[in-house]
């Protein structure tokens, strides 16, 4: 980012956890259940929140880092270059693992084949393991990279005109691809998963940038008091976004979705922005740091709650350990794996690539 803005990024960082803990409790219920024990869902904010908040988080940066491309020629080609380098090596990083773990273990999948992997390489939807209604990628969790990639794609065609009117064109593609969506038959898999209402999430965030340009005008309380709203309405949870479908692994991207879970989003950003330079803390700075962590807490999670499990029932530990130390290593392993990740990893990378996908006039774009 051009400037780096703690509040948001221990925003993200809280979203990273939310999703890490979600997948985490669904992981130990899945093993104790193995075992022929029930166990009680601990109270905890929805995981699959973290992904809503990831997505308007993304809308915002986006606007705020395109700052020196807005209105310059070849503006278009040197956005999509940072976010390839942003997005694309840690992803194939991870999606190469799990590859090796499928082959290894064939954990949940009787065979990988060319498509599959060719798909889930280049963000294509597609139902690697089998589902249509959920066309997951090899790496699971890719799906919300597949609708990032997506996001960037229309961002780039508008970012060449000035800063409002790309950011009001992104708005009108995205509603006109949400409208789209109305029509097309679920049959047309990769249309319908990519016009699916959880794409108007980045336009919220989209909306907050433009805001934030503008010097964050308007009345700092009513935005306040908007994300004390949000919050009470996650808690509440009057759709039941917090309990999956019956048969479904997700929770469907669809409008209740985008009601339920994408306003709050929208507005525990704005709130977050308008204590931006007014809060300070260790747990603050704690929150910076994950979500500086968060894109490497994403993508190698699974393979430390998979380490975790298997090592867990290797040695038996549920006869001489309570469950909850399962869920403790779990989300320890995760953090750790994480950081060291992004420092060893995901960090260098992105110094040594950096430089040659920097357009000369860009300055520092994220």
């Amino acid at each position: 980012m051009t400037e780096r803005l703690l509040m948001v990024q221990a925003l993200r960082g809280v979203a990273a956890l939310l999703v890490l803990l979600g997948h985490a409790q669904g992981e130990l219920l899945r093993a104790a259940a193995g075992q022929g024990q029930v166990l009680e869902r601990w109270p905890l904010p929805p995981g699959g929140f973290g992904v809503d908040l990831f997505f308007c988080i993304s809308g915002f940066i986006m606007v705020l880092a395109s700052r020196p491309l807005y209105g310059q020629p070849g503006a278009a080609g040197a956005f999509l270059r940072r976010r390839a380098l942003r997005l694309v090596p840690m992803y194939w990083f991870a999606t190469g693992l799990c590859v090796l773990t499928l082959l290894l273990g064939r954990h949940g999948l009787a065979q990988t084949s060319w498509t599959e992997l060719v798909a889930s390489l280049l963000f294509v939807p597609y139902p690697v393991y089998g589902d249509a209604a959920q066309p997951y990628p090899l790496l699971s969790l890719g799906w919300s990279l597949n609708y990032e990639v997506l996001f960037y794609a229309l961002f780039a065609v508008f970012i060449a005109l000035p800063a409002r009117r790309a950011v009001g064109w992104t708005l009108v593609a995205l509603a006109a691809l949400v409208l789209l969506g109305a029509w097309i038959s679920p049959r047309f898999m990769a249309l319908h998963f990519w016009t699916r209402p959880i794409l108007l999430e980045f336009g919220f965030g989209c909306v907050l940038g433009l805001w934030w340009l503008r010097g964050r005008p308007g009345q700092p309380l009513l935005f306040l008091g908007a994300a004390a709203v949000a919050l009470g309405w996650l808690v509440l949870d009057p759709f039941g976004l917090a309990v999956k479908p019956v048969g479904s692994a997700s929770t469907p991207n669809d409008g209740v979705r985008v009601i339920g879970w994408g306003l709050p989003a929208a507005a525990l950003l704005a709130g977050a922005l308008v204590l931006e330079g007014r809060v300070r803390g260790a747990a603050l700075h704690a929150a910076g740091r994950l979500g500086d962590w968060s894109y490497s807490l994403y993508l190698m999670h699974p393979f430390a709650l998979l380490a975790a499990t298997k090592a867990w029932q290797r040695f038996s530990l549920h006869e001489a350990l309570p469950w909850p130390v399962l869920g403790a290593l779990m989300v320890a392993g995760s953090l750790l794996l994480a950081a060291g990740c992004y420092h060893l990893i995901e960090r260098p990378l992105l110094r040594r690539l950096r430089p040659a996908a920097l357009p000369r006039r860009a300055g520092a774009v994220a």
